[in-house]
């Protein structure tokens, strides 16, 4: 039988059966467990943190539409969402990073879109890049529990990523777990660097982006 959505054009496939569950949706589970991150962004909405919420609810959307279809428009929003997410966290500790870099990365990974190996290496250093950046200028017990956090669940949330690219069970789905794990770290994360800019914020400084503060004039932060 044709699937649904038409046949499968990712780059990328994961180890849950494919329609198993629903002749409507290519992976049931891994689709459904996509809306943890909205879950995640729902919260957010009722802070401060609104930014956060509408890339966290994209990254929720892109995960739907990649394991609901496993066409290669779910792909594309779903990377583009969690790289977009990664740029502005790292916008958050350097104030002068223009958006022209987070285009250009985005452009990068466009051009070579057909190639997962492309965007998983993009994301896991933008990931790596932005974390110890970050542990090197926080100061506070408060921000540092938060980037414990982020960090733990990371590592185990790609854990049970690369489990399910082996793909020697189908008892656990642990690309669910993934799910699961990287929403908890998205709660984290934007907890970090939400707290850091606050903090920097309300201290009067701003970190350029080869790691130097420089004080502000007063006329410069009402601006």
């Amino acid at each position: 039988m044709q699937p649904y959505w038409g046949e499968y054009d990712s780059s990328v496939i994961f180890c849950e059966d494919k329609y198993a569950n629903s002749h409507f949706i290519a992976e049931y589970y891994n689709t459904l467990s996509g809306l943890f991150y909205f879950f995640i962004a729902l919260y957010f909405f009722t802070t401060k943190m609104k930014k956060y919420a509408y890339l966290i609810s994209l990254v929720s959307i892109g995960t739907i539409a990649l394991h609901g279809t496993l066409r290669w428009y779910g792909q594309w929003i779903d990377e583009m969402a969690m790289l977009t997410l990664m740029f502005f966290y790292i916008k958050d500790v350097y104030y002068d990073l223009k958006y022209i870099y987070c285009a250009m990365i985005l452009g990068f990974y466009m051009t070579f879109h057909d190639n997962y190996n492309v965007f998983l290496f993009l994301f896991i250093f933008i990931v790596i890049y932005q974390y110890n950046t970050v542990q090197l200028i926080i100061n506070d017990e408060k921000t540092r529990y938060y980037l414990k956090m982020y960090k733990l669940s990371m590592m185990i949330g790609f854990t049970f990523w690369l489990l399910d690219r082996l793909c020697f069970t189908k008892i656990i789905n642990f690309h669910v777990l993934w799910h699961i794990l990287s929403g908890i770290g998205a709660y984290n994360g934007t907890q970090v660097y939400h707290e850091h800019r606050k903090q920097l914020d309300k201290a009067g400084l701003k970190i350029v982006i080869w790691m130097k503060t420089k004080k502000l004039r007063n006329r410069e932060l009402r601006h």
